[in-house]
């Protein structure tokens, strides 16, 4: 149990009716709140903030701020890989294969279900548009979000030109963005724990006039301003890594709606591609 958590449930007797309320909501959306202003939490539970002020002091805060930083730093260190292992697999009897094997499956089609309702569809309309109108289309991942960032770069660039990964090999990062201006387009992974490094690219590619379609978790608020275009995806996973599952289903989507919406340029990338990769490169089976 966090921190947080055990001042909840050790101050829960001296609750009042209304602090009993804010207490409930906030347990139930702590993602949340680790991101909402004070007037915005006021809202979202119908009560005073100056109830929600005395609430965060009767747990032992100085105020709402240091509630909130509390909050963030448990699920920051709830989101760590070695807390994540621990949490979804106990070093305990293990389950039959075929038990384990399911759970996983019914987990990723969940996740894709969940992706699916979530999306809306002037959104995904507006990303298939700006990719067929930029100059150039860059697209970023750092760390294990470089895998679909990896795949939506090779399957993209088999189909329209001025398709450049940004791979940061060497920390390299701002001599492969610095010509990206207003006319491009970003396509950027962006899920926790968020990396630095990616926030940093986005917010100058955002500067200088460049589209961002952010591709990122459902519960998102602490990164939408990183995108002009977001496309929401589940991520939740039995593991202790996050599940790209069902973002990479939607970055199929992109691709296949790219293709049919950009035909001929598309069939012609893939012509040219095909004659490169004829000189050799396949066994030929």
């Amino acid at each position: 149990m966090s921190d947080f958590s055990k001042r909840i449930a050790s101050e829960t007797p001296s609750f009042t009716n209304s602090q009993k309320n804010v207490a409930d909501y906030i347990s139930g959306h702590l993602n949340k709140v680790a991101f909402y202003t004070l007037d915005e939490l006021s809202r979202k539970i119908g009560v005073s903030t100056t109830t929600i002020i005395r609430f965060s002091r009767v747990l032992g805060y100085d105020g709402f701020s240091e509630m909130q930083k509390a909050i963030q730093e448990d699920i920051y260190a709830n989101s760590a890989p070695k807390a994540r292992l621990s949490e979804r697999l106990p070093d305990t009897a293990q389950p039959p294969d075929n038990e384990l094997l399911s759970d996983c499956f019914q987990n990723d089609i969940e996740n894709i279900r969940q992706t699916l309702a979530a999306q809306k569809g002037d959104d995904l309309d507006a990303a298939v548009d700006s990719i067929i109108r930029a100059r150039s289309v860059y697209i970023l991942g750092m760390r294990s979000s470089f895998s679909p960032a990896y795949y939506m770069a090779s399957r993209l660039g088999e189909i329209r030109k001025n398709v450049h990964l940004i791979q940061s090999v060497g920390m390299i990062y701002p001599e492969e963005i610095v010509n990206a201006g207003e006319d491009d387009v970003c396509i950027a992974y962006l899920f926790p724990r968020y990396s630095k490094v990616s926030s940093s690219i986005i917010s100058w590619m955002k500067n200088a006039g460049s589209k961002v379609i952010l591709i990122t978790s459902l519960n998102y608020q602490a990164v939408s301003g990183y995108g002009d275009i977001i496309l929401p995806c589940a991520i939740s996973s039995l593991s202790y890594k996050n599940s790209f599952a069902a973002p990479l289903c939607l970055t199929n989507y992109l691709i296949t709606a790219m293709a049919r919406q950009n035909h001929k340029e598309a069939q012609s990338i893939l012509e040219k591609t095909e004659s490169i990769l004829s000189q050799g490169f396949y066994l030929g089976l």
